[in-house]
């Protein structure tokens, strides 16, 4: 006996509406993931930053803190003295930050790239456009990245507030010098001295960064790729629908992509870091020379201290011999522990939100609503084959089909 129209169940509406909803939450999880990451990075994860720049250019640290494991006891007496002596400057690196990416997208747009009918040429000419864009806005807002350092390593413990001051210091290397306008701060290098080795530092991190990220990138999507090869197979085992695959496959991809592309740059920010980091530690000497700033102490944690002014660089390269010889080898690389430990969190913690995310919106993914007491067949003997009758299979209590 058929059973009544009223007895029939829609699987298919009911999955379409399911996976609509897992669709979009998949979107508002890509979304979420992008604007975490950017959050963590930048505001978050700030401190470490902080710190960092003060362990750069104190060149009388006794500890160069190159291991995570002595950052944090250091970090933590610094909390002390509240959350504006981790936070110090945050909002100018934002202020930076978001001026180098307004800068590099309208010079993008004002700049196009001459056509080509060779792929390999219009391919090349757009990385050098890229790269010289990026250059371009890096020199363009140099002016406030000075702005940002002076803030960061200045002891709130010692100032109300520095920003009138970086302003000031950076007008000041614009002019000759002269005894009137620098106050007495003749070791004060002019800005073309040290912002070809600051612009340099940033374009060729951004270069290596670039590099990195087209070849790890690849790397994580082949291997999410024979991830969801095995899965698909599963699926396609347990007999699941041709739309519902579809449809989960879809969402699966759109968290993985996401996933892998925020893994991909924060690997190749922590290489791009690591790899210039002696560089950057030269330029942020050269930086704070002839600064009258106060520095907290970053071998306890507790106190302050002044920079020293008895050093004098003259150039990139007399900074350089003069670490070699004074602090060694090691003495290019103080304050990488905040490298490691930053983005060791960084990546932790984007590993726990895409693991919650993906548990509760793709593994746990809303079963379709059937009813056990109902068992429909359908027989091509007693139906047309022309009327195209949703039809459900379900299995007993007794496990027969």
């Amino acid at each position: 006996m058929n059973p009544t129209p009223s007895a029939l169940h829609y699987p298919d509406v009911v999955s379409r509406s399911a996976n609509s909803n897992s669709k979009q939450a998949a979107s508002n999880y890509a979304a979420g993931l992008k604007m975490a990451s950017l959050f963590s990075e930048h505001v978050l994860l700030y401190p470490f930053d902080v710190l960092r720049r003060q362990i750069q250019v104190n060149n009388e640290a006794v500890k160069y803190h190159l291991s995570p494991v002595s950052v944090f006891p250091v970090l933590f007496k610094i909390s002390s003295q509240g959350p504006a002596a981790l936070w110090k400057g945050v909002l100018t690196s934002l202020a930076y930050n978001g001026l180098v990416v307004a800068t590099d997208n309208f010079l993008q747009d004002l700049i196009p790239v001459k056509k080509s009918k060779h792929n390999r040429t219009q391919q090349l000419r757009r990385v050098v456009r890229n790269i010289a864009v990026r250059t371009t806005a890096y020199l363009i807002v140099s002016p406030i990245y000075y702005i940002m350092l002076i803030e960061s390593v200045q002891s709130v413990s010692a100032s109300d507030g520095n920003l009138l001051d970086g302003i000031r210091d950076t007008l000041i290397r614009f002019v000759p010098y002269s005894s009137t306008i620098t106050g007495g701060r003749s070791k004060m290098l002019p800005i073309w001295q040290i912002l070809i080795p600051a612009v340099g530092l940033m374009t060729g991190r951004f270069i290596c960064e670039k590099i990195l990220y087209k070849i790890i990138l690849p790397t994580l999507n082949a291997i999410q790729e024979a991830d969801r090869y095995r899965k698909r197979k599963q699926r396609r085992t347990a007999q699941l629908s041709m739309d519902d695959d579809y449809e989960f496959e879809e969402n699966v991809l759109l968290f993985e992509t996401t996933y892998a592309s925020l893994i991909a740059r924060i690997a190749a920010g922590f290489f791009g870091q690591v790899l210039f980091y002696p560089v950057e530690t030269i330029v942020h000497r050269l930086h704070v020379q002839g600064v009258r700033a106060i520095i907290d102490n970053t071998d306890t944690g507790v106190g302050v201290l002044p920079i020293n002014s008895s050093i004098y660089y003259t150039d990139f390269w007399s900074c350089f011999k003069s670490i070699e010889e004074t602090e060694g080898s090691s003495g290019l690389y103080k304050g990488i522990g905040c490298v490691l430990l930053k983005f060791s969190l960084l990546y932790g913690g984007m590993l726990l939100a895409h693991g919650v995310a993906k548990k509760f919106v793709i593994d746990n993914k809303p079963a379709i609503p059937t009813s056990p007491s109902v068992t429909t067949t359908t027989s091509t003997t007693t139906r047309p084959t022309w009327r195209h009758e949703p039809t459900t299979t379900i299995t007993t209590e007794s496990g027969q089909w």
